[in-house]
């Protein structure tokens, strides 16, 4: 039986980024960078080197503040809150997620004659390809502030002009599906533990052969029990398998193949 030709076993090209989506999208000038298909509504302006817009200062302001080490993304991400934080670590899990970015642009629009500006909190490029602008909330409490509404409102007509999706996310709301929560937090905390190419081809010829099989089964397959299982909770991040989070996860849990959207 052939081998299955995963995209971690391909050469591998250009990196799809969140900045090389946004950079698509008409992007003509440097600092700021505006986009052309938006110069009558909107400005997006950016960091040269692709460094978060906004630099933490916490002074007077009592915020909870940190760097998270995100492997998906290759690089330390400045977070503002716990829940900032909590989002990030879903994005680090969640296979559907290629790349994200904390803090990349800044808008700069006008409403009723006045500017205003936008920082957004993150930034996802999906497996789609699709371009997901998100704000992350713990609840529906913030929305009650019109100013703050329409200013939202304007951001979401500003993303489709482009095609891309802007997302409220309510922290509350993700932190209700507690065992799925816990599974994205166990798994995120094994996300630099290092894998080889030999396990990463041993891995996907089993799943190539069955679809799918028991993360039990596997795990013996990649050495020590623990250090296995943290193999295979790293390539989860790394987008080479996929684990059902929606029960807790053990032995029976399923693992499967993530699909090749490089060639789709």
């Amino acid at each position: 039986m052939g081998h299955v030709r995963h995209r971690s076993l391909l050469p591998v090209g250009q990196p799809l980024t969140v900045e090389a989506v946004v950079r698509s999208a008409g992007v003509k000038d440097t600092t700021p960078l505006s986009w052309e298909s938006l110069s009558a509504s909107a400005t997006l302006v950016t960091t040269p080197c692709g460094a978060p817009i906004r630099t933490i200062v916490t002074g007077r302001r009592v915020i909870t503040t940190g760097v998270y080490a995100s492997r998906k993304a290759g690089r330390p991400l400045p977070y503002e809150s716990m829940n900032e934080l909590a989002f990030f670590m879903h994005c680090e899990v969640d296979t559907e997620v290629v790349d994200y970015r904390a803090q990349p642009f800044r808008l700069e629009f006008v409403i009723d004659g006045r500017k205003r500006t936008y920082i957004v909190d993150c930034v996802r490029l999906m497996a789609d390809g699709g371009i997901e602008v998100v704000e992350v909330k713990s609840n529906s409490r913030a929305l009650q502030d019109q100013d703050y509404a329409e200013k939202l409102q304007a951001v979401r007509a500003i993303c489709q002009q482009v095609g891309w999706c802007f997302r409220l996310v309510f922290m509350k709301a993700l932190m209700k599906r507690t065992s799925f929560h816990r599974n994205v937090t166990d798994i995120q905390s094994r996300r630099m533990t290092d894998y080889t190419s030999a396990d990463v081809f041993q891995v996907v010829e089993i799943l190539g052969r069955s679809g799918d099989a028991a993360l039990g089964e596997l795990v013996q397959h990649l050495g020590i029990r623990a250090l296995g299982l943290a193999k295979l909770q790293a390539m989860m991040v790394g987008r080479i398998v996929h684990i059902d989070l929606t029960q807790p996860i053990g032995d029976a849990s399923r693992v499967a193949l993530v699909p090749n959207q490089r060639g789709a």
